[in-house]
C-alpha cells in the first residue's frame, strides 16, 4: 500500500509485533480509546492472541505469581480482572487468589476479543512472520508469507525469548538427553519416567517445569542447580507498608545498606522483609536510573540472584509444593558451576564445581533440561526481524545487553544513539533501561502510556467529519 504525499490520509496504522500479553494489552488500550482513524495490525506467528508462553501452558499446576487483585490488564480499571474471574471461572473468586496462568491467557484473549468486537473493521490479526521493516514515510513492513504491509509506526512486543543454547561448557556432548528449552511444545515428553532429571538454573523456569514433570505423572527424582541454589521465596499474607523511599544512594553497596536497615525495622515492628521489597516496586525505575552503569553492572554480577528470589515470588500453594519435594527427597538443589557434561547411550553425566570449594563433583541423570530462563541478548536471538534492524543499524542493543536501548516511551534508538520515530519497543525488550519491565502491572502501564504517546503523536494528521465522526480527508 502507496500513501499519496499530496493528501491527508483517511487512517494511520500501527502495526504490533508480537501477539502476546504485552501485544494483547497495547492493542487493547489503542482500541478503546484511540480516534475511528486508528487501524492496529497484530501480527503473531504462533497460538492464540493474548498467551505467548507464559500464558499459553494449559497446566492447571501452573499459577500466577501475583494476586487476582494486581492482575488488571487494563490500567484504568484496577479490578477488571477480579471482576472478570468471578463470572467467568470462579463465582467467589478472591483478591488474594493465585489463580492458574491458562485462565489469565483465556482473560487477555477474552479481553482483546470483546475491544475488537466493539471496534469493528479497526483491527486486523494477521498470523505470520515479521522479517523486516524499513523506512518508507513510517514502515514497510515485509513478512514471510510475502505480503507487505504499511504503518506508521511499529511496535516490537516479542515478549521473552527463549533460552540461551550456549550454556554449558565447550566441550559438553549432548544429545537427546538433553531438552533445550522446556516451553517448546512436547518439550519434556521423551523423558523416560524410570529415569532421574537435572535442571540447569533454580529460577521460575525451574519451578514450573517440576510442577509440568509432576503433572504429567513423572515419579523420579528431580535435580536443579544453579550458582548460588536459591529458590524463589514464597508469598505471603502481609501488611502493606508504605516506605519513605524518597530518594536513593546512587551506589549499590549504600543501597543495600539502606534496604536492609528497613526490613530490620519491618521485622522488629513485627513485619515481614516481603513488605519492604514490596514497597520498593514502584521505585524500581527512579533507583535503576540513579545508578551508573558500573553499578548496574555490579548489581548484575554480585546480587542480582538474590533480587530475583525475593522479588520474584512463587504462590503459596506452589512453595508448599517445593518444601514436600524436598522434604520427601524427591527435589535436590545443588549450588554450584557445570565443569563437563558427557552423554552415553544409558545417562547423563555431569561434573561440576560446588559453590565455595575447588572440589569437583559428578552427577549421573537421565536427562538434562535448560532451565536457565529467557535469554536477554538480542545479539544471540534468531529473530528475522531483530537481526534485519540490527543490521539496518535502526536498533542497538542496550549497554547491559538486556534487550534493546531505547528512549522514552520505548522509542528504539538507533546506532548514532538517535531516538527512532516510527520504532518502538514494549515489555521485556526494556528491561535494560527500566530494569523491572516483564510483570503485568509495569507492561500494562507502559501499553498505557505509549498508547497515548501514539494517539497523540498522529492524531492530529487525520480530521474528524463533524457530520459523521468519521476520518475524512482535508
Amino acid at each position: 500500500m502507496v500513501r499519496k504525499s499530496s493528501q491527508q490520509p483517511s487512517s494511520f496504522t500501527i502495526a504490533i509485533v508480537g501477539g502476546g500479553f504485552s501485544g494483547a494489552v497495547l492493542a487493547s488500550e489503542l482500541l478503546r480509546s484511540g480516534p475511528l482513524a486508528l487501524r492496529v495490525v497484530l501480527v503473531e506467528r504462533d497460538g492464540c492472541p493474548g498467551r505467548g508462553v507464559a500464558y499459553g501452558t494449559r497446566c492447571e499446576g501452573h499459577l500466577l505469581n501475583v494476586r487476582a487483585r494486581d492482575m488488571s490488564a487494563l490500567a484504568s480499571d484496577p479490578s477488571h480482572f477480579l471482576r472478570w474471574a468471578r463470572e467467568h471461572y470462579r463465582h467467589q473468586g478472591q483478591p488474594d487468589d493465585y489463580l492458574p496462568r491458562s485462565i489469565y491467557g483465556d482473560y487477555v484473549e477474552s479481553t482483546l476479543c470483546e475491544t475488537v468486537e466493539q471496534n469493528p473493521g479497526r483491527f486486523e490479526w494477521k498470523h505470520d512472520e515479521a522479517l523486516s521493516a524499513t523506512r518508507g514515510e513510517g514502515a514497510n513492513v515485509l513478512f514471510k508469507s510475502g505480503d507487505r504491509i504499511h504503518a506508521d509506526a511499529v511496535v516490537l512486543a516479542l515478549g521473552n525469548f527463549p533460552p540461551n543454547h550456549r550454556i554449558l561448557p565447550g566441550r559438553s556432548v549432548l544429545g537427546r538427553r538433553f531438552v533445550m528449552n522446556p516451553w517448546a511444545v512436547h518439550a519434556l515428553d521423551g523423558i523416560d519416567p524410570e529415569e532421574s532429571v537435572l535442571l540447569i538454573g533454580s529460577g521460575l523456569t525451574s519451578v514450573d517445569t517440576v510442577i509440568s514433570l509432576r503433572a504429567c505423572g513423572f515419579p523420579g527424582k528431580i535435580h536443579m542447580i544453579s550458582r548460588h541454589g536459591f529458590l524463589p521465596q514464597a508469598h505471603k499474607p502481609i501488611e502493606p507498608r508504605l516506605g519513605q523511599w524518597t530518594h536513593f544512594p546512587a551506589r549499590l553497596r549504600s543501597l543495600l545498606r539502606l534496604i536492609r536497615a528497613e526490613v530490620t525495622r519491618a521485622e522488629s515492628e513485627n513485619g515481614d522483609w516481603r513488605a519492604v521489597i514490596d514497597s520498593i516496586r514502584p521505585c524500581t525505575h527512579n533507583i535503576w536510573h540513579s545508578l551508573s552503569q558500573t553499578e548496574r553492572r555490579r548489581f548484575l554480577r554480585h546480587l542480582r540472584a538474590y533480587w530475583d528470589v525475593h522479588r520474584h515470588r512463587v504462590a503459596p500453594e506452589i512453595g508448599r509444593l517445593l518444601e514436600t519435594e524436598m522434604d520427601q527427597g524427591r527435589l535436590e538443589i545443588h549450588s554450584g558451576r557445570i565443569t563437563d557434561c558427557l552423554e552415553d547411550a544409558r545417562s547423563v553425566k555431569v561434573s561440576y564445581r560446588r559453590r565455595g570449594s575447588r572440589d569437583l563433583k559428578t552427577l549421573s541423570v537421565g536427562f538434562l533440561v535448560n532451565c536457565t530462563g529467557p535469554d536477554e541478548d538480542c545479539r544471540r536471538v534468531t529473530s528475522p526481524l531483530l537481526m534485519d534492524l540490527l543490521r539496518q543499524k535502526l536498533a542497538r542493543p542496550d549497554p547491559l545487553f538486556l534487550g534493546l536501548d531505547t528512549a522514552e516511551h520505548g522509542a528504539l534508538l538507533d546506532d548514532r544513539g538517535v531516538p527512532s520515530d516510527f520504532l518502538y519497543a514494549l515489555g521485556p525488550l526494556r528491561k535494560g533501561n527500566l530494569w523491572e519491565s516483564t510483570a503485568v502491572p509495569e507492561i500494562r502501564a507502559q501499553a498505557s502510556e505509549l498508547a497515548l504517546h501514539l494517539r497523540s503523536r498522529f492524531e492530529p494528521r487525520y480530521l474528524e467529519s463533524p457530520v459523521s465522526g468519521q476520518a475524512a480527508l482535508s
